[in-house]
């Protein structure tokens, strides 16, 4: 059992300690546990929406390295990460700030389009659905051409989790061209694509869409790691049975995961 994406308190919106989320992981027989805290240096340039302080990261090695030496005789890896909120702006910053810490895994995961987090309702009210799911998918595309290493392309469909449309899916026929480039590209790029859980009041149960992953394996995808993206000591691992059976039946036959930056294989 595996989990590549996690937030602790040193996260803007994590609520436990390094330590109590690490040890939940353990205590849940998790062969590798991964805390990749948000560095937000998207919203320095967005519409202050919310208050979001920025992350430490001298704070963040030096925290998890005391959590990690307590615990060098545990079976779990426990990987040091970083989850990177993508703009075109922000990516100036990650390319001088991310190649000075020695991270296993590095998600690059879109929140704001256009300086505007999709957690709030504002753009929705401003913006017609098909601008705003074009506009996504259109940032999608971009950030995979990021000058900073990354390993995991974030939550893809994090533009449905709030979206108020009596139809929120990204799968439809109008976005499916922008979706295949995409799709293509990560193949191309070989990049994972991660199974995100973190849908609360959503009858999603996990994202993408289950259609856009098997479109994904049609066209030759086979890296995907699992993420709870858990914010909370009950989220760490939240939905992994049913992830994993959905996954076997549209083909997959193993997870994806970092370790020095590096493809790691846990067959399934």
């Amino acid at each position: 059992m595996i989990d590549s994406h996690s937030h602790s308190s040193l996260s803007h919106d994590g609520k436990f300690s390094l330590e109590e989320m690490r040890s939940q992981a353990e205590s849940l027989g998790m062969e590798y546990f991964a805390v990749t805290e948000h560095l937000d240096r998207d919203y320095k340039f967005g519409v202050k929406e919310k208050f979001v302080h920025q992350l430490n990261l001298k704070k963040y090695q030096r925290s998890f390295n005391e959590v990690k030496n307590a615990h060098q005789d545990s079976p779990m890896y426990y990987a040091f990460g970083i989850e990177a909120g993508f703009s075109e702006k922000a990516a100036k910053l990650y390319e001088r700030e991310l190649p000075d810490y020695p991270f296993d895994v590095v998600i690059n995961s879109i929140h704001t389009i256009d300086g505007r987090d999709a957690y709030f309702p504002t753009i929705f009210n401003e913006r017609k659905q098909d601008e705003i799911y074009n506009r996504y998918l259109d940032l999608l595309i971009e950030s995979l051409d990021a000058r900073y290493h990354y390993d995991i392309i974030g939550h893809i469909g994090y533009i449905t989790r709030y979206a108020p449309y009596e139809n929120p899916s990204l799968f439809q026929p109008q976005y499916l061209d922008k979706l295949d480039t995409f799709l293509k590209k990560v193949i191309e790029k070989d990049k994972t694509i991660e199974i995100n859980t973190h849908i609360r009041d959503n009858p999603l149960q996990f994202l993408p869409e289950v259609p856009i992953l098997e479109r994904y394996f049609s066209l030759g995808g086979r890296n995907i790691t699992f993420s709870s993206d858990a914010h909370r000591l009950t989220e760490i691992g939240s939905r992994y049975e049913l992830v994993l059976e959905t996954m076997r039946k549209i083909g997959f036959n193993g997870w994806t995961y970092y370790i020095e930056k590096e493809h790691q294989k846990a067959i399934f």
